[in-house]
């Protein structure tokens, strides 16, 4: 940790010496599908709360407990935390074992839509995640009330055995040439979730007629993009990933894996019933809640629509502007990631390299860095860098004046898209391609700090010491 955020840290922990830490706990806890009960993970508080709401300024603290039968590791996405804290097993700590706890300290330096999820093997695919929520107490607030909205794809299937079939594929399944149309869904979910619910059974929220509502959207699928459609409720785009943006209005809306997005939508006065809907691209497959007034009977609706929807395209990214931009500086150090993959033997690589098999690029503290992503295969990859906040400036060659700030850009097929940010918070951070198929495939590196203390567990994951699938 810096001199400056371990300074920061010790201030927070004196100024909140007296709060008792929130307790979020690791459980195990059935769940029914398509009137068929499985076990899935959850992070929830002792009282049942799922997740954890915070504001902006506040001392993030809290006692990790797992009370699962199974080692974990949780990562706070999108947070900018002190890289000790980021929660990535082999590289920032170790795994908290079955019956233990970790605690964890950091001043919260952002206000938004974030999420927590696991970070280690596969257990993500199990659920194992929640919103992450956090307010500023010192700007208005946009909206009378907050309805967060995590949508999640669910297999009865162990996800180790989805991975299994992905690698051993018949030769005519696959899409052999890397260079053909794009791929859009590697795994096929028997269901898709909205907040652990399918349309067949959805969550049902109560609103008032003439109410704002914010809608604070998280992918949290492992696999799969969605379009949102807010139907009848004509919705403006005020956040992505938990950073404001010009108001955009519109009723569909692009959302990448782990990328989200608030919605600002306004309750008619004379009420009703107002689905808000996730439909997953390429396919009919649809989930979502619904929002309805006293006295109006909610819907029954499909889980397959009427139509088949296209793949995601990106054109919204140009109708993002930033609020907040960084900084005009040049770029000092450039790193270029070139993505590929062979679907045959169901690899996929960074820089021809397969986690953990490689070379990290080294910045330093001060680099104003921009990552170049060059996408060779047919399918797109939701690239997420840990720890830091970037500014999308560039897609398929055409320049972004003023892009969204973000931490998870969808590369699409085929492109080369660009990013900006300032290096300045020292550590290991992981970038990794967050489809989580493609990350235990190998599509995962880190980006190092010049003179960082490299931990010995790391250096060992690094090494072969300790077996890639620790992970």
């Amino acid at each position: 940790m810096s001199k400056i955020l371990l300074l920061v840290s010790l201030l927070m922990t004196s100024m909140f010496a007296n709060s008792a830490p929130t307790i979020l706990k690791a459980v195990q806890e059935p769940l029914r599908v398509h009137g068929k009960e499985t076990t899935v993970f959850d992070i929830i508080q002792p009282d049942g709360t799922k997740g954890f709401t915070g504001n902006k300024g506040e001392l993030f603290d809290v006692i990790l407990k797992n009370e699962t039968s199974v080692p974990i590791s949780i990562h706070w996405h999108g947070l900018v935390v002190p890289n000790n804290q980021d929660g990535i097993p082999y590289v920032t700590q170790l795994p908290i074992p079955p019956g233990s706890s970790q605690h964890y300290q950091f001043k919260l330096l952002q206000a938004g839509t974030y999420w927590m999820h696991s970070h280690f093997k596969f257990h993500e695919q199990e659920l194992m995640s929640a919103p992450l929520i956090l307010k500023d107490t010192q700007e208005p607030y946009a909206g009378d009330k907050d309805v967060v909205v995590m949508f999640q794809g669910f297999s009865f299937k162990k996800p180790e055995e989805i991975f299994n079939e992905l690698q051993h594929q018949p030769m005519a399944d696959m899409n052999m040439d890397m260079s053909s149309k794009p791929d859009l869904n590697d795994v096929t979910f028997d269901a898709y979730l909205a907040n652990r619910r399918t349309l067949s059974d959805p969550e049902i929220v109560a609103v008032k007629p003439s109410e704002k509502i914010r809608l604070r959207l998280i992918n949290g699928s492992t696999a799969s993009n969605f379009w949102i459609n807010t139907g009848k409720l004509k919705a403006t785009a005020i956040a992505v990933d938990g950073n404001n943006i010009q108001p955009i209005q519109d009723r569909r809306f692009q959302l990448a894996v782990a990328q989200r997005m608030d919605l600002e939508v306004t309750i008619p006065k004379s009420g009703g019933a107002f689905p808000i809907l996730a439909q997953v691209e390429g396919t009919k497959q649809q989930t979502g809640i619904i929002l309805v007034t006293s006295g109006t009977a909610a819907p029954q609706l499909s889980e397959q629509a009427n139509n088949e929807i296209p793949a995601l395209n990106n054109k919204q990214e140009f109708l993002f502007h930033s609020l907040q931009p960084l900084a005009k500086k040049p770029v000092t150090k450039t790193l270029n990631y070139k993505l590929t993959g062979d679907m045959q033997r169901y690899i996929w690589k960074i820089n021809n390299q397969v986690w953990p098999h490689v070379t990290p690029y080294k910045i330093k503290q001060g680099d104003r860095v921009e990552m170049v992503f060059t996408n060779d295969t047919g399918m797109a990859h939701p690239m997420h860098f840990h720890g830091h906040i970037f500014q999308v400036t560039e897609i398929k060659g055409k320049q972004l004046a003023n892009g969204p700030l973000r931490d998870t850009i969808l590369v699409l097929p085929h492109t080369t898209q660009k990013i900006v940010f300032d290096a300045d918070n020292p550590g290991i951070w992981m970038l990794h391609c967050h489809v989580l198929y493609h990350m235990q495939a190998g599509m995962m590196t880190t980006t190092n700090y010049q003179d960082y203390p490299l931990p010995d567990y790391y250096v060992d994951i690094l090494n072969g010491k300790i077996p890639a699938d620790a992970m």
